[in-house]
């Protein structure tokens, strides 16, 4: 409840009275300046959240302006990256089309590289043949001339002919094996082998040349037989055979072979000068030569040859050497699983039985086409105190055999021949001609300038021995006796 209020009149007497009003606290509640700072505060509060939400509104306003532009900067970076894309793209494009026409251009140079390699490949058979042909030639004209009454200094000439001629042979094949080699054209053919084969077939080559040295040469065979390319296998075993003949001068050389788990073990031991331990990594480089002290007409390419065919087949390579003690190589050749074919013969080998006819006593037919060669074989034959009697063709020999009351002890055949019938059938059509006259098949040999799979297995196949020109003619007169003994 209020109170009554109180009224007062102050002034001049003469002045009228002026009415005051007085109010006491009682009637709001607070005073003046109480009402004034609570208004203040109410304000200052109102301000504050005023100011927070100005905040916030300008920090939401910020953050849009940031998306926007950061829209606006993705935006523009995507067109950017577009136009990239787009020119990186074109440049693809480019490099597809470039590689393209490269790829074609390729293609065309690969097959000009085919058509160049089967020209190669067909150059080098063609050259072989017909470089060994005269070489073959000479060979067999030097021995006939070697046996002859001459004097010193000629005898010395012809010596240092003959030495020429077998390096340029030698030379030769080395030169053709890796053309073709490189050429892709000898390719192995694995297939199932006699061992005691190949091994006996290189003892009977080598027996004439190791005679002719002074050197012992032994032959040690296992009957087993073995999964490899005999022909690769023979090329590898007789270079490595000529190298332990052509490094020893005093005691000899052995060939043969032993087990060793599930591959048998070709090995080469010699008595020769052996090879230096700071050379044995570089021994199967092409075009190096041991230095040993010991006269070298090669290339240096006979154990990189090795190495290559090695490698063709699969067949491991490994040596030993000590200097002045000789060496020993060995080529690891898988035992095939089959060995049922396998008739084990421990008859004494023929190469080791005495010798029983000679040559003398020896009538042999010659089928040669190459004149110069035909000529150079009769002669050295005679020489040796055969009976000889030779044409190109089995037309030919037929005819000259009409009127021969003799039958042949050997015929002698080159593979290729003038009427385009190679050695093998005209073997057959000779044997056949004689079949009724004797009970054993006419000892037979051919002979060829190109020693291909094909050219060895038609030889096999008609039970030819096969020796390859130019022919040795130590090894030629070796292979005759022992086929006249056996």
């Amino acid at each position: 409840m209020t109170k009554d209020k109180d009224f007062s009149i102050t002034g001049n007497k003469d002045s009228k009275p002026t009415p005051v009003l007085i109010l006491e606290e009682e009637t709001f509640g607070a005073k003046p300046h109480d009402m004034t700072s609570s208004r203040e505060g109410e304000l200052l509060s109102r301000i504050e959240k005023l100011e927070k939400i100005n905040q916030a509104l300008i920090r939401r306003v910020e953050r849009s302006m940031d998306q926007r532009a950061n829209s606006y900067s993705l935006f523009q970076s995507a067109i950017l990256l577009e136009e990239q894309v787009r020119a990186r793209t074109m440049e693809l494009h480019g490099a597809l089309s470039d590689l393209k026409t490269s790829n074609e251009h390729l293609s065309i140079a690969k097959e000009q590289a085919e058509r160049s390699n089967s020209s190669k490949t067909k150059f080098l058979a063609a050259a072989s043949h017909d470089l060994l042909q005269p070489l073959s030639a000479a060979r067999l004209n030097m021995s006939a001339l070697q046996g002859e009454k001459v004097s010193s200094q000629a005898a010395s000439l012809i010596s240092q002919i003959d030495r020429s001629l077998i390096t340029l042979e030698e030379l030769l094949r080395t030169l053709f094996d890796i053309s073709k080699l490189d050429a892709g054209v000898s390719v192995p053919d694995i297939c199932r082998f006699p061992s005691d084969r190949i091994l006996r077939g290189l003892y009977t080559d080598f027996s004439a040349i190791a005679q002719q040295k002074g050197l012992k040469l032994k032959l040690f065979t296992l009957p087993v037989i073995v999964d490899t390319d005999p022909i690769f296998l023979r090329r590898i075993l007789q270079n490595l055979i000529s190298n332990a003949l052509r490094y020893t001068k005093t005691g000899g050389v052995l060939i043969g072979c032993r087990r060793r788990g599930d591959h048998l073990l070709f090995e080469v031991w010699d008595t020769g000068v052996g090879i230096e331990t700071y050379e044995h990594h570089r021994i199967f480089d092409e075009f190096h030569r041991c230095q040993n002290g010991v006269h070298q007409d090669g290339l240096g390419l006979g154990l990189a040859i090795v190495a290559r065919m090695a490698d063709a087949t699969g067949h491991e390579i490994s040596f030993s050497s000590k200097p002045d003690h000789g060496s020993v190589f060995s080529v690891s050749v898988p035992i095939s699983k089959l060995q049922t074919d396998l008739i084990e013969d421990l008859s004494p080998s023929p190469i080791n039985a005495p010798t029983l006819l000679k040559l003398e006593d020896a009538f042999i037919v010659l089928i040669e086409d190459d004149i110069n060669v035909s000529m150079a074989m009769k002669t050295l034959l005679t020489k040796w105190g055969a009976q000889c009697i030779t044409a190109d063709c089995l037309s030919n020999i037929q005819e000259k055999l009409d009127y021969v009351e003799r039958e042949p002890d050997i015929i002698i055949a080159d593979y290729h021949l003038a009427d385009d019938i190679v050695g093998p059938q005209v073997v057959h059509e000779i044997r056949k001609r004689f079949a009724s006259f004797r009970d054993k098949t006419i000892p037979s040999v051919i002979v060829s300038a190109t020693p291909t799979k094909d050219v060895m297995q038609r030889a096999e196949q008609e039970k030819c021995e096969f020796m390859t020109k130019p022919v040795e003619p130590a090894e030629l007169r070796a292979l005759l006796i022992h086929l006249l003994n056996e």
